[in-house]
């Protein structure tokens, strides 16, 4: 149902719904939403493959993902004045929600302190324990917030996907990093903007430090929901619950999205809290029930619907 919450922002409840019906009813609104106002979605799992899929189709929207609640994502998107330019640093800048809050000459200064690095599969962009004096922003490929904890069992707790920060936490309390992050993709780009910047600009402009407060509340959540959910769940909801976030809005087996078609098992194990062999007897079951198709050993295809079905089942 659509509902108009002010005279800027609209409200579209996707729950209850087929995922296959949802990217159409969103686009449809989406493409009649005049400069300057948003749309939130409302989702029961986290709507990620939508996200992704208007970051690419609509470069002229900003898109903001929100845990609100238990079963509940809001997923705001907004039409900004952008001219769709994610390669220079000024136009990666303006796609970065945070620093929406920033007129053009905070964002040149910015931009022209910046410094753009790229890094392979496995590469930590920094590690534990370590004073990383920067604030991130990936631009293409993925990363990831992992830990082993001084031992060779890693988990990853969250992903961090294009135009998302990272290195919030140590920008604000200026101490040693408690986990490490990784590149998840076959490669990945992203933008190091020096802490001592980001904090002069904040002085000037508090928009920005509240929301990047956002982004560091947001993390927490998805970190504590993903220690509550290796602790509680049993695997194979944990798997299922693990893919979720790969699986595109279509009615049955779909591709999936980067850059899962290139992870391991051990990766996904990973992010499940488990091992290597516990988890590939878990993907192997989803297969077996048509849940998700593998090529050459790596998940290609998955079935959203389904996915959301059996976590809810087990949960």
């Amino acid at each position: 149902m659509l509902t108009m919450e002010s005279s800027r922002v609209d409200r579209l409840d996707l729950r209850g719904l087929p995922v296959w019906e949802r990217s159409r009813l969103v686009l449809e609104i989406l493409d009649r939403l005049p400069p300057g106002s948003s749309l939130t979605v409302v989702t029961e799992n986290e709507p990620r493959g939508m996200s992704a899929r208007f970051a690419v189709s609509h470069k002229q929207v900003l898109v903001d993902q929100r845990r609100v609640a238990a079963r509940e994502w809001h997923l705001t998107l907004t039409r900004a004045d952008l001219d769709g330019d994610t390669v220079t640093t000024d136009g990666i800048l303006r796609r970065t929600l945070p620093f929406g809050a920033l007129d053009g000459d905070a964002l040149t200064r910015i931009a022209e302190m910046a410094t753009q690095h790229t890094a392979r599969r496995g590469q930590v962009i920094f590690p534990e324990h370590s004073d990383w004096p920067f604030l991130g922003i990936v631009f293409e490929g993925t990363l990831a917030l992992s830990s082993g904890n001084g031992s060779q069992r890693e988990r990853i707790f969250y992903e961090i996907f294009p135009f998302e920060t990272f290195g919030d936490v140590t920008l604000f309390d200026q101490s040693p990093s408690t986990a490490r992050i990784i590149v998840l993709s076959k490669s990945a780009r992203f933008l190091r903007i020096p802490r001592d910047v980001i904090l002069a600009t904040g002085m000037h402009h508090p928009e920005l430090f509240v929301r990047l407060g956002k982004a560091v509340g947001q993390r927490t959540r998805l970190l504590q929901e993903a220690l509550t959910v290796q602790a509680t769940l049993p695997i194979l909801a944990r798997i299922a619950n693990v893919l979720l976030p790969y699986a595109m809005p279509e009615k049955g087996l779909s591709t999936a999205m980067s850059p899962l078609p290139n992870m391991t098992q051990a990766q996904i194990a990973a992010a499940a809290g488990t091992v290597k062999e516990v988890a590939a007897r878990a993907i192997a079951e989803l297969e077996s029930r048509g849940l998700l198709r593998r090529e050459r050993g790596h998940i290609r295809f998955l079935d959203r619907q389904r996915l959301i079905e059996l976590v809810r089942e087990l949960s």
